[in-house]
């Protein structure tokens, strides 16, 4: 309460300088007894209450995830969405900016089939030092995430805030909670943040044919204000890039 009390935010608040939208919002949460039952009793989860958001789409979808790990039905899903003429932007963090490689190697092996699909993948451009990736917050991730907000717009029109990672440990077994806001004011501008962070601040992921006929990824973004493309993920060593590569091959993607 005390570093509620002190944010530059409440200083903000009382010095009447925050600009208020007013709309409704919905509240959504997990319930905590969703920790005492089987993973299949959904009536106690999130996820759900979510869904007709996300199949209501008509026109843009728009996904700020830090932890991001699709699995295979999401990118069906996703990708489901791009066919029928919805576009699809996600921004999530790179393997050099994400501070749990496991998760990183969850999300890798889905980009491929993504960008293929239609889907359009962003990741932050920064590389996290050795010490931002040892300092947690709790146990649950870490607060020197290059990306740490989670949010979706849907056509502009409705805005998710909350705690969820569209990862399984999110979804399936963490409690988590939200507001859904129906404000196309706020919608506007949560898009026009998502064009600022792209364009200025990630990387833009394109799928590309090589020499061989293989399919390889081009990572596109700005380095010291100079456009550059990588071909393999930026600011990564080949261990770190092999030892990812590795873990994706591993039977854990449910507990990611």
């Amino acid at each position: 309460m005390q570093a509620l009390r002190n944010s530059n935010l409440a200083d903000k608040i009382r010095e009447k300088q925050v600009a208020y939208d007013w709309g409704d919002g919905i509240v959504v949460y997990d319930q905590p007894e969703k920790l005492l039952h089987d993973t299949d009793k959904t009536e106690y989860h999130l996820a759900p209450q979510m869904k007709a958001y996300f199949k209501g789409v008509q026109d843009e979808l728009i996904i700020f995830s830090p932890y991001f790990v699709p699995g295979k039905k999401g990118t069906a899903f996703l990708v489901s969405l791009a066919e029928r003429g919805v576009r699809v932007r996600i921004l999530t963090n790179s393997l050099a900016s994400n501070d749990v490689g496991l998760v990183h190697a969850g999300y890798a092996k889905y980009r491929k089939s993504l960008l293929r699909g239609g889907v359009e993948l962003y990741e932050m451009n920064k590389k996290l030092t050795r010490l931002q990736r040892k300092e947690k917050k709790g146990t649950g991730g870490s607060s020197k995430a290059s990306l740490h907000a989670k949010s979706f717009v849907f056509d502009r029109q409705q805005v998710f805030i909350g705690s969820l990672n569209l990862d399984p440990r999110a979804v399936v077994h963490n409690t988590e909670i939200g507001v859904v806001i129906d404000s196309p004011k706020i919608g506007e501008g949560m898009t026009a943040v998502f064009d600022t962070v792209t364009e200025k601040a990630a990387f833009r992921l394109e799928l590309v044919k090589n020499a061989n006929g293989s399919e390889g990824i081009r990572w596109h973004g700005m380095v010291d204000g100079e456009v550059k493309t990588f071909s393999v993920d930026p600011y990564t060593g080949f261990w770190r890039r092999f030892g990812i590569g590795f873990m994706g091959l591993l039977p854990i993607e449910s507990q990611l």
